[in-house]
């Protein structure tokens, strides 16, 4: 029964002209596809930018590096059927274009054959060409060094209006640059030049991307170099605004009663000719030329002399100036006192060396109201010294010491030191 089912199905299939035609139409694609595939021409095509690798295997074992092989691309033109070829079946991806470096047994320049390949075992097509049979690489050991970055501004007019502002040595981003490269050019290396370009008449500080060049003593680049430098390097041209300014002092290890009212001083001369921030000029009433610590100020009045070259506020236009500052503190009284035993606490050590003050008797002047004086002993008498910037070596060293006295209106006159073991 299920026989005569089927054939009945397909007898009645076969009188069906609408089926019959499917199925030929079917059957005419399934014949065409299998010609074109048989029967399809053979194309040659280019694979454009395959990346050329070093082989770097026999080179390693000298020691050596390749450099100025990064960015070395090669075109390869491959033989084949259409469909095994085309755009989209085929990329630069899929072979391999190799520098053969059996020659290389000692430092220089050399010009490599190149070997192209497919990536796959068996490849259903031909590599027929290349776009270069050859690359230069040079190979040596690679050499590390860190090089000053030099600044260099090229203005096409003037940098500044001279008679208003000026300038300072431009500033970089990077003070030193690691510089990397085959040993025989790194050592030839004299100087990296951070070249800036602008068309100046600058008003106020400004930053610059800066072009590095690498130079050796002829000034010609170094080739085949690379640097730690992660982003651009830039270099800042400070510019300043020339100004007359009234002239101020600044008070330090201030008792807390001075804080809030400051001792009366003079100076002079008064004013000073200065250059400064263009940005904080406008809101300047005056500048200050120094500080002053309390442990110069004497009972009455004191004058102090402070050069305008130590001034950290703006820039002299004459270095070379000196102000008298009178400082007056009225009719206060001294009084002094022997610590026996001194508390001297060691700050901003930043060494691994251990320091350790002698404790030796000092005598400190004290000057205040006399009835503040009187309620003062030893005790209320600590010293710090502080470490930042110096040096420190195994031995027997002076200290210089900051001496602090527990009162809002009194304070220690004068210089103090004391021994110190440092292990």
């Amino acid at each position: 029964m299920p026989t005569t089912n089927k054939r009945a199905r397909v007898s009645t299939l076969l009188g069906d002209n609408r089926a019959l035609g499917v199925i030929a139409f079917l059957l005419a694609i399934v014949i065409w596809l299998a010609v074109s595939i048989n029967e399809s021409p053979v194309v040659e095509r280019v694979v454009r930018d395959v990346k050329v690798e070093v082989d770097e295997s026999m080179p390693s074992q000298l020691g050596y590096e390749a450099f100025g092989a990064d960015n070395l691309y090669v075109d390869v033109t491959v033989s084949g059927k259409r469909y095994e070829v085309g755009d989209n079946v085929l990329s630069a991806d899929d072979l391999t274009v190799t520098a053969v470096t059996s020659s290389v047994d000692s430092p220089g320049k050399y010009t490599l054959q190149l070997r192209a390949a497919s990536k796959a075992s068996n490849p259903d097509y031909k590599i027929v060409g290349k776009s270069k049979d050859t690359v230069d690489v040079f190979f040596d050991a690679p050499k590390t060094i860190d090089v000053p970055v030099e600044p260099v501004v090229r203005s096409s007019g003037n940098l500044v209006d001279t008679s208003k502002y000026m300038t300072q040595d431009p500033i970089p981003s990077q003070t030193s640059i690691a510089v990397k490269g085959p040993a025989t050019y790194v050592e030839q290396i004299s100087h990296a030049y951070a070249f800036v370009d602008t068309s100046g008449n600058l008003k106020n500080s400004e930053t610059f991307d800066a072009t590095l060049k690498i130079v050796d003593d002829n000034d010609n680049a170094v080739r085949y170099l690379s640097t730690d430098a992660e982003e651009a390097v830039t270099v800042t041209i400070p510019v300043y605004e020339r100004t007359t300014l009234p002239v101020t002092v600044e008070f330090s290890n201030t008792p807390s009663a001075y804080i809030a009212r400051a001792p009366k001083f003079s100076i002079s001369p008064s004013t000073i000719d200065v250059a400064v921030d263009p940005d904080q000029l406008s809101g300047m009433k005056s500048i200050s030329i120094g500080t002053i610590d309390f442990s110069q100020i004497e009972p009455g009045t004191t004058t102090v002399t402070l050069k305008a070259s130590d001034m950290t506020a703006g820039i002299p236009l004459d270095p070379d100036d000196v102000f008298d500052v009178t400082v007056n503190v009225g009719n206060l009284s001294t009084r002094t006192i022997t610590v026996n035993k001194p508390k001297v606490k060691v700050t901003n050590n930043a060494t691994d060396f251990s320091v350790k003050p002698v404790s030796e008797p000092l005598t400190v002047t004290l000057i205040g109201p006399e009835e503040d004086l009187a309620d003062l002993s030893a005790s209320s008498i600590t010293f710090t010294a502080d470490l930042t910037g110096r040096d420190v070596e195994a031995g027997t060293v002076r200290l210089e010491l900051t001496p602090s006295v527990s009162s809002e209106t009194c304070w220690c006159y004068g210089t103090y030191t004391c021994r110190a073991t440092i292990a």
